[in-house]
């Protein structure tokens, strides 16, 4: 009972510490974790029979309902939002589930510790990792869960027996037999903790994947006391323009408060994120484009193409794993219907059931919400795949009542190139040699705002310069789309974070390169520099072959375990390799079990002979039988490897005046003594059977 003593210790800290970190609460933790200390001393426990076992129940209902109660009251004195919700819930939970935990340590018998003591931590360490979510603390989190199913595997371990075990007698140290089923013992209970440990692994990334769902279902109780955090007086705040309407940035540029609207970790300077791309303009706005297709995420299958955590993946298109880079954007503001992702996105990492896009590689979430993570795939090199018949009329498209002298810009703009790269240069060239930025343009309602801007206006901001570069060059004959989003430029000092503000939102261009076969990025704005990554950071966060074969297998690691090394076996070297793998594991595994229950067999072949040999050895092994049995009825039980000394220690504690568990103490140390005697007394065990026909008769 010291190891397992000393392993709930270790639980009863961990939960109280877990609480207490999640929480921000010190007090609470504290307290409950020195009345724990004081229950695992077992010396006030208060003794349920098994037929009472409600009261238990019953107690931790009532401890339920007044945690409900205060969740609700705490809730109730204000409107709070989503992401504050679900912690606050779960932090109540994790509390609730710590009262409880040290409620039933003085519960029970004092002889023996609680055994769903380990349960109660996997439910902490559960609840408290759901706020360690929410706070992008995903290391701590897997790292929790699985120091957590080690100690409930080896709390449960502890109280079988199998690791209090103490010395044996000489006799049964030197015998074969006891020494193989020791190492034997050894070696199945690791094999137990290196699966029980794979499993908390997986379960974690179960949890992970599904943080999305999890940490807004306590809320879901509450719905009354939730509001949205987008909400501000009545208006919604987008923080991007995801109207083509022109003038719409300035509104959102115009806001300069300074709280992040995304926070981005990624390697290299994210760029420019797009969020709404148009390819048709009209009267002072720009359309998007009619169709969208339904996106639904590849089968997170053992075997499966990819392995992803608690988001499900969405592939845009094939890409080479060597040629793409990776960041991962998170919402500090909540968004309605958009994502962020770069020029050239090829896959999408998001905790979200299906998404939408559109034929410009916009992509549309069914729904948004402050805190939302994903993980974006992007191309290093340039994006390459070329507008469709369909795509490239719209983007060549040009209002029919378009005032003439614009097309007389255009060949003064143009004249003398010959490549799309000249075109595009020429029109940037033009922008900042006769145009300065402003956000205060005064235009008529009654007037089209583009043509004004490039006919009379030598001023403008970026959705201007980006719409007069897309027109232009159209008219040039450059397939070309207006994009919005956000252009990301700032790195937080102290969290290494990029983040974009509202005054971050921005407009640019997006030309098709026919020459070169790629999309261009048109930065036409005047004091805006084209936002890239230069040729020292790409080749930094290039890892070479060894990162290209080893960051799959260590993903798949991460996410898995050992059953995620084998998938990317399957993956990586093909069906053959993997079932190859899987034979010789098997193989492994069933010879080990073949030679084990072989030397079991001769081992209990030498037992029976030896037996045979000794009639009086087979009638103590049945007499110690039959009073065991007799004994675990009334109560007490003999644990696996507990010597019959220890055993009957215990037995003697649990006297209570009358004498009888003295004297069974006292004949199971008479029969270990007749049992391991150099040579068995006949007269001896007529004694000890006499003794043991009258302690049942009296149990």
């Amino acid at each position: 009972m010291k190891a397992q003593k000393a392993i709930a210790i270790i639980m009863v800290l961990t939960s109280s510490a877990l609480t207490a970190w999640v929480s921000g609460d010190i007090a609470y933790p504290a307290i409950l974790c020195m009345l724990g200390l004081m229950g695992l001393q077992r010396r006030f426990t208060w003794a349920i029979r098994p037929e009472r076992r409600i009261i238990r129940l019953l107690l931790l209902l009532f401890l339920a309902m007044m945690f409900a109660l205060q969740f609700r009251y705490a809730s109730s004195t204000g409107r709070v939002a989503n992401q504050e919700a679900a912690a606050f819930a779960w932090q109540t939970i994790a509390r609730y589930f710590l009262a409880s935990m040290i409620l039933i340590l003085f519960l029970g018998s004092p002889e023996r510790l609680p055994s769903s003591l380990g349960l109660f931590h996997v439910a902490i360490t559960i609840c408290a990792g759901q706020v360690l979510l929410l706070d992008n603390m995903a290391i701590v989190f897997r790292l929790s869960e699985l120091f957590c199913v080690i100690l409930v595997v080896l709390y449960a371990a502890a109280g079988h027996g199998s690791m209090d075990t103490p010395a044996a007698p000489r006799a049964a140290r030197t015998s074969s037999p006891s020494c193989f089923r020791k190492k034997a013992g050894v070696f199945a209970f690791g094999l137990i903790l290196l699966v029980a440990a794979n499993c908390g692994w997986i379960a974690s990334t179960i949890l992970y994947r599904h943080v999305g769902v999890l940490n807004y279902l306590p809320v879901w109780f509450w719905r009354g006391n939730v509001a949205l955090d987008s909400a501000t007086d009545g208006l919604a705040r987008a923080g991007f323009s995801d109207s083509g309407r022109l003038s719409s940035v300035l509104l959102i540029k115009g806001d300069q408060d300074p709280t992040p609207a995304l926070s981005i970790t990624c390697d290299s300077r994210p760029g420019y994120l797009r969020a709404r791309a148009f390819d048709v303009y009209r009267q002072s706005q720009w359309y998007e484009a009619p169709h969208r297709e339904a996106l639904f995420p590849e089968k997170n299958m053992p075997f499966g193409i990819s392995f992803v955590g608690r988001r499900n993946l969405f592939r845009l298109y094939e890409a080479d794993a060597t040629d793409s880079e990776r960041m991962t954007v998170r919402h500090e503001s909540e968004f309605t219907d958009a994502v962020f992702t770069p020029l050239g996105t090829s896959s999408l990492e998001a905790p979200l059931s299906f998404l939408q896009r559109d034929d410009n590689d916009i992509v549309y979430p069914p729904n948004s919400w402050s805190g939302l993570s994903y993980r974006v795939a992007y191309a290093k090199s340039a994006y390459q795949k070329p507008p469709t018949y369909v795509q490239r009329r719209r983007m060549l498209d040009v209002p029919r009542d378009l005032d003439p002298r614009i097309h007389q810009l255009t060949s003064a703009i143009f004249a003398g190139c010959n490549t799309t790269g000249e075109k595009i240069h020429a029109v940037v060239s033009y922008f900042r040699t006769n145009y300065i930025y402003s956000l205060e343009l005064d235009i008529a309602p009654d007037r089209d705002k583009l043509i004004h801007f490039l006919l009379e206006e030598s001023s403008g901001y970026c959705e201007y310069f980006a719409s007069g570069a897309a027109i232009l060059l159209r008219l040039a004959g450059v397939p070309t789309r207006y994009i919005t989003g956000f252009s990301v430029t700032e790195q937080d000092a102290q969290s290494g974070l990029w983040v974009a503000r509202n005054m971050d939102a921005h407009a640019w261009a997006e030309a098709w390169d026919q020459e070169r076969n790629l999309w261009t990025i048109v930065e036409a704005t005047v004091g805006q520099e084209l936002v890239g990554v230069s040729d020292a950071e790409r080749l930094a966060a290039m890892g070479g072959g060894t990162g290209a074969l080893l960051g799959p297998l260590l993903q798949a690691l991460y996410q898995y375990g050992l059953a995620g090394a084998i998938a990317w076996v399957f993956k990586s070297y093909g069906l053959l390799a993997g079932l190859l793998l899987l034979t010789i594991l098997l193989g492994g595994a069933l010879w080990w079990a073949l030679s084990r229950h072989y030397k079991r067999k001769n081992s209990n072949g030498r037992t029976q002979s030896r037996a045979a040999r000794n009639p009086a050895l087979v009638s103590l092994h049945k007499m110690l039988a039959r009073m065991d049995r007799k004994v675990r009825a009334a109560g007490p039980r003999r644990d696996l490897g507990e010597t019959l000394h220890a055993f009957s220690q215990r037995l003697q504690a649990r006297d209570t005046g009358d004498g009888l568990w003295t004297r069974i103490s006292d004949w199971y140390l008479e029969y270990a003594s007749l049992r391991y005697c150099r040579q068995i007394s006949y007269r001896r065990l007529q004694r000890l059977q006499q003794l043991a026909q009258g302690l049942r008769d009296s149990l």
